[in-house]
Parts: C-alpha cells; structure tokens; sequence
C-alpha cells in the first residue's frame, strides 16, 4: 500500500501539481489570454474573439516602472455594485464579478467630459476615427451635473441616471470627488432654480477613464456609469487578437489619441 501511495504521488500528484503551479506563475507574472463577450468594444474587437494579455506589464506598473497609456486596450474590474457586473459560472453556477474590456480614455491628471457625442480630454476634442468610421456614436454627455442655489443636487450619469449627492453608490463616491468646480456663469444661473450642465471630471492620481469602442445607445457600460478606475482595478493590456486565427492582429494605440 504504501509503495502504491508513493506512486501515486511521484507519478500523478506532484506532476500534476508542479503543472498548475507553473501554469498559475506563467498566467499571473508572464501572459494570459481574455476571451471578448458581448459588443461593448465593437468594431475593435468582436464578441469571441480572444486577446493576449502581457501580465508583466501589470507589475510594472505596480511597482512603478511604466505607467498605462491613452488608448490601449485595457482588462478592468468594475467597482462592487456596477450593474451587469455580475456573471454566472457555467455548469457550476456561482456567481462573480467578470472583467470588462475597455478602452484607455484618460489618465491620471486629465481633465475628461463627453459633449454630444464628443470625447474631450484636456479641453481638446478626442480624433475617434476607429470608431467613427464605422459607427456614428449617440450623442450623449458626461458628467452632467445639476446644481439649486449654488449647491450640486444631482450627478447625471449615463444613460440618464440621476442621482443625489447623498444617494450616490459607493462605486460613484470618487467621481463626486473628482467633478470640476462649476462656473460663476453657472452658479448664477443656478440662483433662478435647478440648472443642469455638462461638467468635467479631473482624474485623482491613480485614476484612469476607461470606455468601451461602442458608443451606439446602451452600447458600452463603462466609466460613464461606474465612474474612473483605480490602477489596482486594470488588471492588464490587451495587446493583440489570436484567435480565431484569421482575424489575428495588433491592437496598437489609435492615431487620434497620440500627440495628446
């Protein structure tokens, strides 16, 4: 019995454990692979496809030694609480909080608002020819802010959802943190009654503004519903396409966002 017991062990145990040991160190510290559900990054990427994720590059950038850049395609997990954040494990059933995949839109230190439709960081307006090419995005604006007598009353997020300062989630507490200051214009008008506007949102150190590349109607859920993300949340780049093999390809920084 115990020669067997040693077999056991020598031939099937410890090879299968260094196997999901070595698997586990190559998927955390060298690459991984993300597979693509859903449409929120269309016409970028497809729902299917799957991307390659260099997982290095997330520990340097945690240690400090590079930083994520305007445009790259990013693999984030959204606060506790986003809605639709939650998915379900096949066959087994348990629920947990699924990645998204977005795009980069601002860094840490950026001034960013959405204006019919428009992305402006920095007070410049965003080149999305990669996406205006093949879609006319929905002309929405983000942050939209509602003040009374001076005092904000409401934070309007996307697709129209209205929240008071007081009722906020926790997930969007950074965001009311990170609101630009209103106008004296805007102030003024807001002594005649409720006035609501468009604002900017000044990224916090460590703070990033993701989006997704579809920006139809209800297209992409992204940092317009659950605010900027911290650094700790990007769990990495996705830096090409391999499968399915006929649509391999690079996915490099947009031409409008460089020079920014």
């Amino acid at each position: 019995m115990r020669n067997f017991l040693d077999y056991l062990f020598k031939e099937w145990f410890r090879q299968v454990g260094e196997a999901l040991l070595l698997a586990f160190l190559v998927t955390t510290f060298v690459f991984t692979t993300v597979g693509v559900v859903g449409s929120s990054m269309n016409p970028t990427l497809l729902n299917g496809e799957r991307v390659f994720v260099p997982k290095y590059e997330t520990w340097l950038v945690r240690f400090g030694l590079m930083q994520w850049q305007r445009g790259e395609v990013a693999i984030v997990k959204p606060p506790e609480g986003t809605p639709n954040a939650v998915a379900q494990f096949p066959v087994l059933g348990f629920q947990f909080r699924a990645f998204f995949i977005k795009r980069i839109v601002g860094l840490p230190g950026d001034e960013v608002s959405l204006r019919e439709g428009v992305v402006y960081v920095n007070g410049k307006p965003l080149n999305e020819i990669h996406i205006t090419a093949s879609l006319t995005p929905y002309p929405d604006s983000y942050p939209v802010v509602c003040y009374d007598n001076e005092k904000l009353t409401a934070l309007i997020t996307q697709q129209q959802v209205r929240f008071a300062p007081d009722q906020l989630p926790e997930y969007l507490k950074p965001t009311l943190e990170m609101l630009a200051p209103p106008s004296a214009e805007d102030l003024q008008l807001s002594r005649s009654g409720e006035h609501c506007f468009t604002s900017a949102l000044k990224l916090k150190p460590g703070y990033y503004f993701v989006m997704g590349d579809n920006r139809t109607f209800g297209g992409s859920e992204d940092s317009r519903t659950f605010g900027p993300v911290p650094t700790a949340s990007i769990a990495g780049r996705a830096s090409a396409v391999w499968w399915p093999l006929n649509r391999i390809r690079a996915l490099p920084i947009p031409e409008g966002f460089k020079g920014l």
